[in-house]
Order: structure tokens, then C-alpha cells, then sequence
């Protein structure tokens, strides 16, 4: 019997304690121009302002932007293929100039640029690029696309 009156009292205390800290944490976080009522269960009702819809949908032009993006990163992964059974070929040898050459213009694709763009900022012949890329396109899983 002693335990349960000094939970129901310890309970009340408790209670209270609560009531007056959150009454003090709520003074704190509004002016002072603003009262607070005895109800701390509701909240203030905050205005807001309704904000315009925002179209999702890509425009053409990102969506083209997208599928160049996609169409070059294929190119490169041909590419990359390609420079392997270039190497079983010896054709073009791991670690030569031209190799590193062509880890560059693989690099360039990938990061969006054009295979024209690439073949010149690298300094691989567009004619080793289409090479490379029509070995690449040999293996499996690759896409067949049209490249101008």
C-alpha cells in the first residue's frame, strides 16, 4: 500500500514538473507577445502560402540530352571492349601510347563527350575508334544503335 501512494504521489509531482518545464520551454521559444493557453496539447496554427506546381516531366531537351549521355557511355564500353580484343589481336598493345591514348578518348565518352569530340581532344583517328568499337560490338550484351 505504501508503494502504490508513493507512485500515485511521485506520479502527480512528475506531472506537474512536466507541465511547468514545458511551460518554460515553450515561453522560450515564442515572443513574448504571444500567449500561450492552459491547453499545451495544441498547436498554433502556422499560415502558410501555397506554392506553384512544379511540372515534373523532363523537357525534349533533357531528355535528349539523357539518351546522348547513355548512347556515349555505350560507345565507350564498346570501345573498352574492343581495345581488349585489340590487345589479343596485337593490334594495340597494354600500356603503348595509343592505348592510353584510347583510355582517354574512353574516358571523354563517358563523361559525355561526342566521338568525334573525343577522337580529337584524345588524338586517336576516328577510323581506330569505329575499329575498336565494331570488335566491341561483338560481345554480348551489346546494344546495337546508329552512329553518325
Amino acid at each position: 500500500m505504501k508503494y502504490i501512494t508513493c507512485l500515485l504521489l511521485s506520479g502527480s509531482i512528475f506531472n506537474g514538473f512536466t507541465e511547468v518545464a514545458s511551460a518554460l520551454q515553450m515561453s522560450a521559444l515564442f515572443p513574448q507577445n504571444i500567449t500561450i493557453t492552459e491547453d499545451v496539447g495544441t498547436f498554433l496554427q502556422v499560415p502558410y502560402k501555397k506554392t506553384k506546381k512544379v511540372n515534373q516531366s523532363p523537357s525534349v531537351e533533357e531528355t535528349r540530352r539523357r539518351l546522348a549521355q547513355e548512347v556515349s557511355i555505350q560507345i565507350a564500353n564498346d570501345i573498352a571492349y574492343g581495345l581488349v580484343v585489340a590487345h589479343d589481336k596485337e593490334e594495340i598493345r597494354y600500356g603503348t601510347r595509343m592505348y592510353r591514348k584510347v583510355q582517354t578518348a574512353i574516358n571523354l565518352l563517358r563523361r559525355g563527350a561526342g566521338l568525334d569530340g573525343a577522337s580529337q581532344r584524345s588524338g586517336v583517328p576516328r577510323s581506330v575508334l569505329d575499329q575498336l568499337m565494331e570488335w566491341g560490338q561483338e560481345r554480348p550484351g551489346a546494344s546495337l544503335y546508329h552512329v553518325e
